[in-house]
């Protein structure tokens, strides 16, 4: 677990280093999207046109309509050589069709020459992430495959380990009679099959033997050299952090090998579910450019990597991907590793809009989510706390008492979890006032019914900042529980409903703010996705989070904020859906403040919603796992205040460190600016 979670916050960081070195990173990523859409509206004409073109240069193309006819047709080339011993780079695209397996039943010793796949096939398991296959492995563990495999003694020294590798692969190099490998991108317009690589091997495999097969999806195809030439601006970045990869080859039909002859190649275009996802919920799909940016920041993946977050494809692309290669039923196997932080959707260099399509694909196939006990609990959230509030003291003595602890065990939930307190419901009194100085204020449940405080500091701070809060209060839950469990259409039922009530004052000129993170994430990102019309697209555009709404107006110089408490220090932890949004305005309303912040850099705390309230590995058990990062880090903190604005990362705060934290909105103080 360590592996991997020092290897992906490395790939994280270089990531951001990488992106910010470019002018225009939106606009690429808006390029690139339109790239790979303009491809997947016309594949046919694409795998039409690079197969014409491959065939002008002397190879041939085939395609398999699926796993098995990809296999058969390898091996049949294979065959017709006589080839026994084949050297294969890495390929994700072999790994969906079981490749390996097939060929060495069929007798033909298939060595994989990436150094990471390697130390994989070595060891009998399955790559554990599409870019860095090996992610799970440590050094030591390289070094004693090499000795109990390959018989070489080698310290566990990285470059030993590789001098060592070299020397063994360059004999299978040598003698290999075929090459494998995949493809990053296939152009139609020269019939190029692009690989990108860091090792070499991709170009050294290829070169030697007298036969060459390419295995890739027919999603691959892009129209022209441009594009691709696009894409690789993201690609290598996203991946790894690197502005390009050591080794980019464009390889255009057969060489002509040291004898004088033309080396027999082969391209295997493969469908497998590809061109029946076109027109449906999956074709974001086909979209993906293999980066693993979305499998690097989730955090479910973070602590338990690609061989229990996955099938052939892991992580969240990996939900994706199995639902188009195997089924819905075969991608929900694993969908509840998806706590719907949104992380990955806002990291995609082609801008797929995978935690979206995710609670799609948990809401359909026989194996949908929400008819466990547990989730039938927390999808009922608003209405118990709702008639909770009417008397709290007798619900909260309930709840913490031996007889409640027991009955939420029985109700599917953790009694280790701390359950929420519940208080009378939040009412804020006031006039609507002009919409230049007025703001509509979205609770969603916690501030509504557990903490009303943080409505009442709300309207505290913007009313000292000469600003009013205005609470429709026939407004309901955001609803998240809903989608985490895909129950879609009950989350549609919220969504119309808190459509109904907001949206006549956005047309009226008035902005909606919040102070939840996953509520404004859902009126963004989320509601016009459920409820497909220009109301809901207008009512995310003019939705903002309460801390954004107060720095706008220090940045104009109509406020100042000022320390609410004498402490000098705050630990700050930035909740999911801030992050996957981009808004995260309150450690430097914090510091405009007057405080020293110190803000956690973890992906997420773990909690996830409701998800670290269910019993069970899948629930309580991972949540603390996940969590295990942001404790040490909030543990290492020297001083008295915890904040966050996310009600759950609040409560696995409480949880982790046994002390309450706080919503920035409590820690300061506003006033108008008078010149």
């Amino acid at each position: 677990m360590r592996a991997i979670r020092t290897g992906l916050r490395r790939l994280r960081k270089h990531r951001v280093e990488a992106l910010s070195k470019l002018s225009d990173y939106k606009g690429l990523r808006r390029a690139a999207s339109e790239i790979k859409d303009k491809a997947v509206r016309n594949l046919p004409q694409l795998v039409e046109r690079f197969t014409f073109q491959v065939k002008k240069q002397g190879g041939t193309v085939h395609i398999a309509s699926d796993a098995e006819q990809a296999r058969k047709t390898v091996l049949d080339v294979l065959s017709l050589h006589g080839v026994t011993r084949v050297v294969k780079s890495k390929s994700m695209t072999s790994e969906e069709v079981g490749l390996n397996e097939f060929l060495e039943k069929a007798g033909v010793e298939v060595v994989d020459t990436d150094l990471g796949e390697r130390a994989v096939q070595l060891s009998g398991e399955k790559p554990s992430h599409i870019v860095a296959p090996a992610m799970h492995l440590t050094r030591y563990d390289f070094a004693r495959l090499l000795k109990e495999k390959e018989g070489v003694e080698v310290s566990a020294d990285p470059e030993q380990i590789t001098r060592a590798a070299r020397q063994v692969l360059r004999k299978r190099f040598v003698s290999a009679q075929a090459a494998v490998s995949g493809a990053n991108f296939l152009v139609a317009e020269t019939g190029s099959v692009v690989l990108v690589t860091n090792e070499g091997n991709g170009r050294l495999g290829p070169s030697i033997p007298p036969v060459y097969i390419v295995i890739a999806g027919v999603e691959k195809i892009v129209e022209s050299l441009n594009d691709a030439a696009t894409l690789l601006e993201l690609l290598p970045r996203s991946a790894t952090g690197q502005s390009l990869t050591v080794y980019t080859t464009f390889t255009n039909g057969p060489q002509l090998l040291e004898n004088g002859t033309l080396q027999d190649f082969h391209v295997v275009l493969i469908d497998n579910g590809r061109f029946r996802a076109v027109g449906t919920l999956l074709e974001p799909a086909l979209k993906c450019i293999r980066c693993g940016a979305c499998l690097n920041t989730c955090p479910t993946f973070n602590v338990v990597g690609g061989h229990v977050f996955g099938d052939v494809y892991s992580g969240p692309m990996g939900l994706l991907w199995t639902a188009v290669t195997k089924g819905f039923d075969a991608a929900n196997e694993f969908s509840d590793m998806c706590i719907s932080c949104g992380l990955c959707s806002s990291v995609c260099p082609t801008l797929i809009p995978i935690a979206e399509t995710i609670i799609k694909i948990k809401s359909t196939g026989s194996n949908r989510r929400g008819r466990r006990r547990s989730e039938r609990v927390l999808t009922s959230v608003d209405s118990i706390e709702k008639y909770a509030s009417k008397m709290p003291w007798l619900w909260n003595n309930l709840i913490s008492s031996s007889l409640g602890r027991h009955s939420l065990s029985l109700a599917g939930l953790d009694p280790r979890r701390s359950a929420p307190l519940v208080s009378h419901r939040l009412k804020i009194e006031g006039e609507l006032g002009d919409p230049q100085s007025t703001f509509i204020y979205f609770s969603d449940v916690f501030a509504r019914y557990n903490e009303p405080e943080i409505g009442f500091e709300a309207q505290r701070v913007f009313g000292e900042a000469g600003l009013k809060l205005y609470y429709p209060e026939k407004q309901t839950e955001a609803g998240m529980p809903y989608l985490s469990y895909g129950m879609i259409e009950k989350a549609k039922r919220a969504a119309s409903k808190n459509l109904s009530v907001l949206f006549p004052y956005v047309q009226k000129g008035y902005r909606v703010v919040t102070t939840e993170p996953t509520a404004l994430y859902m009126l963004r990102e989320i509601y016009p996705m459920l409820i497909e019309h220009s109301s809901t697209n207008l009512l995310a555009k003019n939705s903002f989070s309460a801390g954004q709404t107060l720095l706008e107006r220090v940045g104009k110089g109509e406020i100042r904020l000022s320390k609410k408490f004498d402490a000098s220090k705050v630990f700050y932890h930035s909740p999911c859906h801030a992050r996957a949004l981009g808004v995260s305005p309150y450690p430097e309303l914090l510091r405009v403040a007057g405080y020293d912040v110190v803000t956690s850099d973890v992906t997420c705390c773990g909690i996830a919603g409701s998800f670290g309230y269910k019993k069970g590995v899948l629930g309580y058990g991972l949540s603390t796992i996940v969590g295990e990062e942001l404790l040490e880090q909030a543990k290492s903190f020297v001083g008295d205040l915890y904040s966050t604005d996310s009600s759950v990362c609040g409560v696995q705060l409480f949880d982790l460190l046994k002390r309450r934290s706080m919503h920035p909105l409590k820690l300061i103080r506003a006033e108008p600016t008078r010149f």
